[in-house]
């Protein structure tokens, strides 16, 4: 029960820092211009690729070495899975919102921005599964202070990797005119998902933590696939494209720099 607790503590701390990046939002105009929506767009896409890298693939080549596991074998088909998973989801999600579109012409939200939602939700899994699991391994042997110290460091490495995440999510909406209540409660509410699964993690350590390097590639794949489909492609409809680029480095590079010093 201690490491469920120990869990739930730590999954709430990241989701609080996606919380505060989210809070960004409220320090930008109501409704940026087309260039600084690429600007955005290109961000975005920047943090969701340095974060497919160091947080999710080189974490998951890491893990599955450590369970024994044939690395890139296990990697690779987490990663095409999240790939044909998003594929299906941009099939269904384009069919649902042609129809809605048609019944609300008020409705401004773009696909790309909902796939990028759903990839950064899908991506925050297991980062949760990740924290529980380090906890619950902590708190099964006391004796050991190093597990916990290390999962402490964990839960603050990603909840500060969660911070641009946070930004990433939220500014796009305001792009596509959502208010900017609700684009903060979209974009805090993305990682709502790792406090979830990090408690049942926690609770079910001895089955899940077999699996943890197929689902960080899973994830890796989802975020890859809406930066190539969606993004990068979003980000250059503009007489400006070198825009959405800068915009994209300077993404990669700060969630890289927080990933590799963290």
């Amino acid at each position: 029960m201690n490491g469920v607790i120990f869990a739930l503590i730590g999954t709430l701390f990241t989701f609080s820092i996606t919380t505060l990046g989210a809070f960004n939002v409220f320090f930008v105009k109501r409704r940026p211009g087309d260039d600084i929506q690429k600007v955005f767009l290109g961000f975005a896409g920047g943090v969701m690729v340095a974060a497919s890298i160091w947080s999710l693939l080189v974490p998951g080549i890491n893990a599955a070495e450590e369970n024994n596991q044939i690395s890139w074998l296990v990697v690779s088909g987490g990663f095409i899975i999240g790939v044909i998973i998003l594929l299906a989801a941009d099939r269904l999600i384009k069919k649902k919102y042609e129809k809605i579109m048609q019944r609300n012409k008020k409705i401004t939200l773009k696909k790309n921005t909902v796939m990028m939602i759903l990839a950064v939700t899908i991506h925050n899994i297991p980062e949760g599964i990740a924290v529980g699991l380090a906890f619950s391994l902590a708190a099964q042997d006391t004796m050991n202070a190093g597990l916990m110290s290390g999962a402490v460091a964990l839960a603050i490495g990603i909840g500060i990797q969660n911070y641009p995440e946070g930004t990433a999510v939220a500014l796009p909406l305001i792009g596509d005119g959502m208010s900017k209540k609700k684009a903060f409660l979209i974009g805090s509410m993305s990682a709502i998902v790792e406090p979830v699964f990090g408690v049942m993690a926690a609770a079910l350590s001895s089955y899940i933590q077999s699996a943890l390097p197929l689902l960080l590639a899973l994830a890796a794949g989802t975020m890859i696939y809406v930066v190539v489909e969606e993004l990068i492609p979003q980000a250059h409809m503009s007489e400006k494209d070198t825009i959405g680029t800068l915009g994209f480095i300077v993404g990669f590079l700060v969630m890289m720099i927080l990933d590799v010093a963290l």
